[in-house]
């Protein structure tokens, strides 16, 4: 997926995560959440950053991730459209460790990047499972809406779970917004 995604013209990509952010953005869960968390796009990925503008600017408190040393390895602090970013580990842009931090457990809703999905909510990650850590304390709480983004074709027939593996509750991609079966 990761190879497919890095074939992705700049024009095409561009068009592509326009559409996708314009369908997360028309959602009812996503135009009503208090606090959305976010992540900055990495390696092609599909970028959420129109929607979080958007969503900034209805007066939602948009967050995004710091990898963090310690536990929880994520942690999420608020981001606005003028903030700059600042380098963090594995190459990734996040905010200043001097932005207010949001606390987890009250996201109302939290996008999750993802290799591939299935329809079910499964969700191939990196590996790390720094989202799923932070997935299970929040749906641990009886609360949170997790969306998965990704292009369309990321969707496959199924994908691999563990016992660790969270699973989305929707899936956004540039052609359809998904919401997902129970998993088994």
């Amino acid at each position: 997926m990761a190879e497919r995604r890095d074939l992705l013209a700049e024009g095409e990509r561009a068009t592509l995560c326009q559409a996708a952010s314009e369908r997360l953005a028309a959602l009812p869960v996503f135009a009503s959440a208090g606090t959305i968390s976010g992540f900055v796009a990495i390696q092609n990925e599909i970028d959420p950053a129109a929607a979080l503008a958007a969503a900034g600017r209805r007066g939602a408190v948009v967050a995004l991730p710091r990898v963090s040393h310690g536990v929880p390895r994520l942690r999420f602090h608020r981001a606005q459209a003028s903030d700059t970013l600042v380098p963090g580990p594995f190459g990734l842009a996040e905010p200043a460790a001097t932005a207010p931090e949001v606390d987890a457990e009250g996201i109302d809703l939290m996008l999750v990047p993802g290799l591939a999905f299935d329809l079910a909510g499964r969700r191939v990650g990196y590996g790390k499972g720094y989202f799923d850590e932070v997935a299970a304390r929040i749906k641990g709480k009886g609360r949170g809406l997790l969306v998965g983004l990704a292009y369309d074709f990321q969707i496959v027939d199924r994908c691999p779970a563990g016992e660790g593996d969270v699973s989305v509750d929707w899936i956004v991609t540039d052609r359809r917004a998904v919401a997902c079966e129970a998993r088994p």
